[in-house]
């Protein structure tokens, strides 16, 4: 019996040896603390991390006295107070000091160890040195700041490049045009049909491709106007009719009765995506048929799911090259590249445009037997029946220029002859400018209807200008169109902080000019401040339609804070709420104070520091815009950007500290 003890004993001896050896050296740091923060008891494994010996901590040192100044605020208004609440917390990072004031980063799990009797409750605390995470993260969010920059500059080489390319294609577009309406004998006639024919094509080359990488750099955005569906089909119908009977083939349209003839939407998309589908149904078909079909999918209150099918009796597609035919720069086959050329991009065009706006490219073929490409997008209904804009404008009759004056401003005189060309046709009043400077100039002499801008201009480029021209306060204000090789969608918001009523693009052809000046006449004699708002609605942006008709996405527009989590965490208790707040002020308070300090100093790891230690307390209060601005200044700071830049980031982020902090005061004291 008493040698049975005896063995009981010895093994429940080593056990427990094992057991506290295991404590003592497991490769995470355990430490329990008490109410005060008190450290009472620790493991070898943390005091070796620390470089201190275990006397010099336990019953001596607090667990907050480990921490930075950041992280000391932080424990005691927010993750202590939560501890005590909830018993627990999980994973929250901090970086420990140690002994030789260096630091690491280290990541913990708090839960509470109840009272027994008359003792007090106490909190077992297991910590785990992640530095070699938080090194491998730093380096991937290194790689991450990296490849936008890298996506930054592609952007700003496209906006360049796409300018110095569409300028001369402009003029060339212009050349031919101008040419082709003077009178020629037959042989001259065919050599400005075939300039005119291989600058378009060279053109459509060029927008595909500027149109491919902007949609990688993310760099392409939708607008939202109000159009009619049916003049938009009927004019590529017009257009394609031509191109298609070349070839014996017949182009159909059909629109379902109840399509909605006003939709709203971005058209200039969808023009794109029915031209390069259309286009290679012609290019691909020898004879036969080619059909447009327009149906409706669902109709629910203002909005309408449309479906679009372009169907072609061609060559048809081998099932086995469905996949391929929408990868970038690819063809069915090598042989149908020879015999009908082309670079294969506008399917990925398509395809990626599609996906911009939640939609995708469907295609059923059989070899020899023809191709059906469809898709659906969905749009708000525009409830008016007609159209006021576009009834306007048909009434050509209606419209005189004789009263009726053009200001053009542009560096480059090639543009401004053209320009200049097409205006002497019409018999439209104009003056010219190579500068900003002379165009304000010119305004202050004379009054004009419409002043045609350039946006990429030396010394004071388009943007500066109408800036200049809206702070001239004329008594006769003038509509201000930009035109440049972006898109409006691209420069939209640009374009309403300059006081730019329209846009553009360039190259354009003749008669995209003369309908935006007999537009924009048009709504001069239309009498009445409220009919021209009303007209004016189909050419602005709608941010409401734009909410509605976008695709899902995750990120929205934030308030500055919330105490919604504050309010959930306190059970809705005023008295716990109140003091959640105050520990929030605090922290804001050092936090602003910390910022402002590495802001001075230029200190990108003291900026990053402070990232990290804020995040939970501006996670409670919902304040991610802050953090996403201190992460904006921390990446400014640290690629050398522009001073202007910088200094645009601060005081974003000063405004943000500002409206948090008055924000958690008035809370406070209601």
């Amino acid at each position: 019996m008493d040698k049975n003890y005896s063995s009981l004993k010895q093994t429940d001896s080593i056990r427990l040896k094992a057991a506290l050896d295991l404590y003592e050296n497991a490769p995470c740091g355990s430490v329990v603390f008490r109410n005060d923060g008190l450290i009472i008891a620790m493991n070898n494994t943390l005091a070796h991390w620390l470089g201190f010996k275990k006397d010099e901590i336990v019953n001596v040192r607090t667990l907050p006295s480990f921490f930075k100044v950041g992280g000391k605020i932080y424990f005691e208004t927010h993750f202590f107070p939560l501890i005590k609440m909830q018993g627990f917390i999980h994973e929250v990072y901090f970086d420990m000091l140690r002994k030789d004031k260096s630091n690491f980063h280290a990541l913990i799990n708090v839960r509470e160890i109840p009272a027994k009797e008359s003792n007090e409750a106490t909190f077992q605390a297991t910590i785990l040195d992640v530095s070699d995470r938080r090194e491998y993260e730093k380096q991937l969010l290194e790689a991450k700041r990296k490849a936008e920059a890298d996506s930054k500059a592609k952007a700003d080489f496209l906006a360049t490049i796409s300018h110095e390319i569409r300028t001369p294609l402009n003029a060339i577009l212009g050349i031919g045009n101008l040419l082709h309406n003077t009178p020629l004998n037959e042989n001259q006639k065919e050599y400005a049909r075939l300039l005119l024919g291989s600058s378009e094509h060279l053109l459509s080359l060029v927008n595909n491709l500027l149109d491919l990488s902007k949609i990688e750099a993310k760099k392409l955005e939708l607008e939202y106007v109000s159009f009619n569906l049916n003049e938009l089909i009927t004019i590529l119908k017009q257009i394609y009719s031509v191109k298609a009977s070349e070839k014996g083939v017949e182009l159909r349209l059909e629109l379902s009765e109840d399509v909605p003839q006003n939709i709203i939407g971005d058209p200039v998309k969808l023009n794109q995506i029915l031209t390069n589908l259309i286009g290679n149904a012609i290019k691909f078909t020898k004879k036969g048929a080619i059909t447009v079909a327009i149906s409706v999918i669902q109709k629910v209150k203002k909005q309408v799911t449309l479906k679009f099918e372009v169907t072609d009796t061609g060559i048809g597609i081998p099932e086995e090259k469905l996949e391929t035919i929408f990868q970038e720069f690819s063809q069915a086959s090598y042989d149908v590249s020879v015999e009908y050329g082309g670079t294969g991009l506008g399917l990925t065009i398509s395809k990626k445009l599609l996906e911009l706006q939640g939609s995708q490219l469907h295609v059923s073929s059989k070899l020899n037997k023809g191709s059906t490409f469809s898709f659906e997008l969905n749009y708000k209904i525009d409830k008016k029946k007609v159209n006021k804009t576009a009834q306007l404008l048909n009434k050509k009759d209606d419209v005189s220029f004789d009263d009726y004056k053009v200001l053009i401003v542009d560096d480059n005189h090639v543009n401004i002859f053209i320009t200049a060309q097409y205006l002497d046709q019409w018999r439209i009043s104009y003056v010219t400018a190579k500068s900003g400077t002379e165009a304000l100039s010119i305004l202050k002499k004379e009054s004009v209807d419409i002043v045609l801008l350039d946006l990429q201009m030396p010394k004071m480029n388009g943007y500066q200008t109408a800036e200049k021209i809206r702070a001239l306060k004329l008594s006769k204000k003038p509509v201000i169109v930009a035109y440049s090789a972006t898109t409006k969608g691209e420069v939209q918001n640009e374009l309403i902080k300059a006081g730019i009523d329209d846009h553009l693009p360039k190259p354009f052809q003749p008669t995209e000019l003369f309908d935006l000046l007999k537009m924009y006449k048009t709504l001069k004699q239309a009498k009445g401040k409220k009919k021209r708002k009303s007209l004016m609605k189909t050419a602005t942006l709608s941010k409401k339609y734009a909410k509605e008709l976008k695709p899902v996405d995750n990120t929205t527009i934030e308030e500055s804070f919330s105490l919604e989590r504050y309010q959930k965490m306190a059970n809705n208790n005023p008295k716990y709420l109140r003091k959640f707040i105050k520990s929030s002020l605090k922290a804001i308070k050092d936090y602003e104070g910390e910022f402002k300090t590495a802001l001075k100093n230029k200190d990108v790891s003291g900026l990053e520091s402070l990232i990290h230690q804020s995040t939970m307390t501006l996670y409670y209060i919902k304040a991610e815009k802050l953090t996403s601005l201190m992460k904006k200044c921390k990446d400014l700071i640290a690629t050398n950007d522009s001073d202007t830049n910088l200094k645009l980031a601060i005081d974003d982020c000063n405004k943000e500290f500002a409206i948090i902090f008055e924000g958690l005061k008035k809370a406070k004291n209601k």
